[in-house]
């Protein structure tokens, strides 16, 4: 099969050979009538094998295109299919990498909360032995009879978070044993909860109740200020009952000179009258302060500080047993 150059080629030549033909006819109009026949029957088949080359020449090139389409359509299939095949491997490293680094936050979330729990438990142990003192002996009887299990020899190691442990159960056992009433503790304390904080779902275990009530002193100021708002606010109800026209905006604050403190006898029925309103106060309902009003929660005086728990680490020794 010719190529498309050597196609051109012959179809160039044939060109020429036609137009040295065409020249050569008329020159040759003075030939004899059968010389002109001779050379009609060359240029004849000269003019069908240029329309053959010619046609021929248009079926390869027409078949070349199609089988360029054909490798040109199978590129871009193979290169679409590449394009796809990358963006899903993106996306799966993607995932990959935010599933590592989920797994690399939750193993340093877990990590931390055993840290705070490791804390607490000692904090709780410590609170408990200040508490408890006579519990140290049974504490560190159970600590030394379990750490040989636990391939611990030596008892002059520093106790561990699972040693405060063990400490804490025989503490707790202890107590249990030598004082029944602790057991009635929970129920007094989610008593006392519905009392300070009514409407509100007392918590499940005994140590989230305990760090709320730990709080019961500025609860008991607030239901004291709470209790004043309500005794005022009767106060005022009955007042506005009497005289409509009253002119709230004036009671901003005692008026200096008034005859109601002045007077002795004025000032005691003044009480005894707001004693007897504030029987009718609504004191079981909670009065949050308006908005723009801080109630002044006076903390000293209403309860003893708090003396600072020694945080007890994990190297820390254990502590020692009190002197008989």
């Amino acid at each position: 099969m010719l190529t498309a150059d050597a196609r051109k080629t012959l179809f160039e030549e044939l060109l020429w050979e036609h137009r040295e033909l065409v020249e050569a006819h008329d020159k040759c109009q003075v030939l004899p009538e059968a010389s002109i026949d001779a050379l009609k029957e060359q240029l004849a088949n000269a003019q069908r094998e240029k329309e053959q080359l010619i046609k021929q020449h248009q079926e390869e090139l027409s078949a070349q295109r199609t089988s360029y389409q054909e490798l040109n359509g199978q590129d871009e299939r193979g290169l679409e299919n590449a394009s796809n095949a990358t963006v899903v491997l993106q996306a799966e490293l993607e995932e990959l990498a935010k599933a590592r680094k989920a797994a690399e936050e939750k193993v340093a979330r877990l990590e931390e909360e055993r840290k705070e729990c490791n804390q607490l438990i000692l904090q709780t142990d410590n609170l408990a032995h200040r508490l408890f003192p006579d519990s140290q002996t049974y504490a560190v009887k159970k600590v030394n009879a379990r750490r040989p299990s636990q391939s611990q020899a030596s008892l002059a190691v520093p106790w561990t978070p699972n040693d405060h442990l063990v400490a804490l159960n025989a503490r707790v056992s202890h107590m249990r044993a030598i004082d029944r009433n602790l057991s009635d503790i929970p129920d007094v304390a989610s008593q006392l909860y519905r009392t300070l904080w009514p409407g509100e779902v007392v918590p499940d275990t005994f140590s989230l109740i305990s760090d709320r009530l730990k709080g019961a002193g500025r609860r008991i100021r607030e239901w004291q200020c709470s209790a004043a708002r309500a005794g005022a606010d009767s106060v005022l109800r009955v007042a506005c009952s009497w005289y409509p026209e009253l002119d709230l905006d004036a009671l901003i604050g005692v008026r200096e000179g008034a005859e109601t403190d002045l007077d002795p006898i004025l000032a005691a029925k003044r009480q005894d009258r707001a004693y007897r309103i504030a029987e009718y106060a609504e004191m079981r309902t909670f009065i949050p302060p308006p908005h723009g009003v801080q109630d002044y929660l006076d903390e000293e005086g209403d309860e003893a500080e708090e003396e600072p728990l020694d945080d007890a680490g994990a190297g820390d020794a254990p502590p020692e047993a009190p002197a008989a």
